[in-house]
């Protein structure tokens, strides 16, 4: 299971990028470098919070040793990739377009986690958080990229409170953090 796991993620990694490749905007690619940053410096900032108290763990493969190289490749490959596509493009006008777009997204990610926790045994959950918090996570993370490309202190804004409500719901009051 090891390997069908490594090649599962290879595989999401280099879809990643080659649709960044094809898809994304790149004669326009400094107006979405400061949005792609701000996921960055976010991913950087959860996991450097949740050291000691995850809401998910990965599991080990030939490469993969510790959680640390899932977050990495996601915070400079997968993530960096993804706001691209997904501002990219971006329904300009419709907000019932704008909307189904969003969703759109939020299953992408949520059945690339679905398939990863339920099928290959990649990622599992702890401190009482789900695969359907995932999803809702990924709601409002698509919503705030977006906020944030518009207005980044609205962006800024919005992952605080979200990103409080998650330390006060999930026991990281409580927990050791580094």
């Amino acid at each position: 299971m090891m390997l069908e796991l490594l090649c599962f993620r290879i595989v999401v990694v280099c879809i990643f990028m080659i649709a960044a490749w094809r898809l994304g905007d790149w004669k326009n690619w400094q107006r979405y470098y400061p949005t792609i940053l701000f996921v960055m410096a976010v991913n950087l900032s959860a996991g450097y919070l949740s050291y000691h108290h995850s809401l998910w763990n990965y599991s080990k493969d030939f490469v993969v040793t510790t959680g640390t190289i899932v977050e990495f490749v996601n915070t400079y490959i997968n993530l960096p990739s993804a706001v691209l596509i997904y501002l990219s493009l971006f329904p300009a006008h419709g907000v019932l377009r704008q909307r189904v777009y969003l969703v759109l997204w939020v299953v992408i990610f949520g059945t690339l986690e679905f398939i990863d926790h339920y099928v290959f045994n990649g990622i599992f959950y702890t401190n009482s958080w789900s695969w359907a918090h995932s999803v809702i996570f990924d709601i409002a993370m698509f919503y705030i990229i977006r906020v944030h490309f518009i207005s980044p202190w609205k962006g800024w804004v919005l992952s605080f409170i979200v990103a409080a409500f998650i330390i006060s719901q999930f026991g990281f009051l409580t927990a050791e953090m580094k």
